[in-house]
């Protein structure tokens, strides 16, 4: 993205601050493709921005982070959402929209810092059952927003893979939608980044997971080990080839071509143990 568009943000998250009655108190860390810049904030708290044009600010990633409250969010180890607000502006002859997010602040690192997790890491029991107990409270929770669309990962995994899938034998379930390894920290567990949650095929979380750590061998066989009860079923089959299609978009776009093997094989492998 140009330094332009990342000058107008620092804006906004001055204005979002003036707006919260905050001040800004760090270095802000900028999101995937300069889509977003957020801060941390006295209080502690952290300050998230966006601009969309109107088009595109609306639907589920708008207003995920606001709407991830409430029972049973409050049993989940994740930031707390404190208040939201959108206004207009114009850059460049084009509308915007913005949108700020103050949430509380997580003094703990993220394990990793992307997509894809590039090191060695040791995660103790005790994070793992935390983390799984987490994403079995989400399953509880009731809501129409999605992930996925049912005929959307239908067609995908068929032009992908080549494999028809039966829609009536997946099951679906509310999944955070985006449970890579940079949103979640340690050594105290938080999941961070509720832009995406929603519907998914039961184990989607587990099977990005896996995917995000597909170069750390040892991290993604004790994930699936963790979640093996939801991913050794055709719905877990079915979430994993579309983690792998989520995967292998971003090498398509050029992003970790180092992915694209390790990725496909072991797609390779579900479709032929669970599929075949």
């Amino acid at each position: 993205m140009s330094d332009a568009r990342r000058d107008r943000l620092a804006g906004l998250l001055a204005e979002a601050a003036t707006r919260f009655g905050v001040t800004l108190d760090g270095e802000p860390v900028r999101g995937a493709y300069d889509r977003t810049l957020a801060v941390r904030t006295s209080g502690p708290a952290w300050l998230r921005v966006t601009a969309q044009p109107p088009e595109w600010a609306r639907g589920e990633i708008w207003d995920g982070i606001a709407t991830a409250t409430g029972e049973p969010f409050g049993d989940i180890p994740m930031p707390r959402h404190l208040r939201s607000a959108e206004w207009a502006a114009r850059w460049d002859d084009v509308d915007q929209v913005v949108r700020a997010d103050l949430m509380t602040f997580v003094d703990q690192p993220a394990v990793g810092t992307g997509l894809v997790l590039e090191h060695p890491v040791d995660l103790p029991d005790t994070w793992w059952a935390r983390l799984r107990a987490g994403l079995d409270t989400l399953r509880r929770v009731a809501t129409e927003r999605r992930v996925l669309d049912p005929d959307a990962v239908r067609s995908s995994i068929l032009a992908l893979f080549g494999v028809e899938i039966d829609l009536g034998r997946v099951e679906w379930e509310v999944s955070h939608g985006d449970l890579h390894f940079g949103n979640l920290t340690a050594p105290g567990l938080t999941i961070l980044d509720w832009e995406y949650w929603g519907s998914a095929p039961a184990g989607y979380d587990a099977a990005v997971l896996a995917c995000s750590a597909i170069l750390q061998p040892d991290i993604a066989a004790r994930v699936r080990a963790e979640f093996a009860d939801v991913l050794d079923t055709y719905s877990g089959a079915v979430a994993q080839l579309a983690a792998a299609d989520k995967y292998l978009r971003l090498v398509g776009i050029g992003a970790h071509p180092e992915i694209a093997v390790p990725v496909r094989r072991q797609a390779d492998a579900v479709i032929r143990d669970r599929l075949g």
